[in-house]
């Protein structure tokens, strides 16, 4: 048991004399655990496939999606295309991240649908909405 102790240079050195000091450096390593989880669940990290998470809080909250969708559209807009076609240009993938059913905002309570169904989670993009009058307008 002693042979796996630390030495007593590191318990002077880290000034851990006490039980209070242990205790709350102990604390200590709780709380940065708990900023590095929070910060990772809020940004995102590298490692964040967001094929499986859906979209980050962050991602969300700033419009990541919506502006490079409407760069995209103004884009072709610009080159002379029309709306429809502007629009039909737009990747499935991006429209389904900006797709409201994908806000991570939504959670717990608030999701619609039976739980046995994916709980009212959003698992495919049917399109675009497309409101015209009679006169195609």
């Amino acid at each position: 048991h002693l042979c796996v102790r630390p030495s007593q240079r590191l318990y002077n050195g880290l000034r851990m004399g006490n039980i209070e000091t242990v205790l709350s450096s102990s604390i200590a390593a709780v709380f940065w655990a708990a900023f590095v989880v929070a910060g990772t669940m809020w940004y995102g990290s590298a490692a964040t496939p967001i094929e499986l998470y859906g979209p980050t809080r962050y991602q969300w909250d700033l419009g990541f999606f919506q502006q490079e969708i409407e760069r995209r559209v103004q884009g072709s807009l610009a080159e002379g295309k029309s709306a429809s076609q502007a629009w039909s240009e737009i990747p499935e993938k991006l429209a389904f991240y900006d797709y409201i059913g994908n806000n991570p905002a939504k959670g717990g309570l608030f999701r619609a649908g039976a739980m046995n169904s994916g709980d009212g989670i959003a698992v495919g993009w049917l399109g675009h909405a497309v409101f015209k009058d009679k006169d195609s307008n």
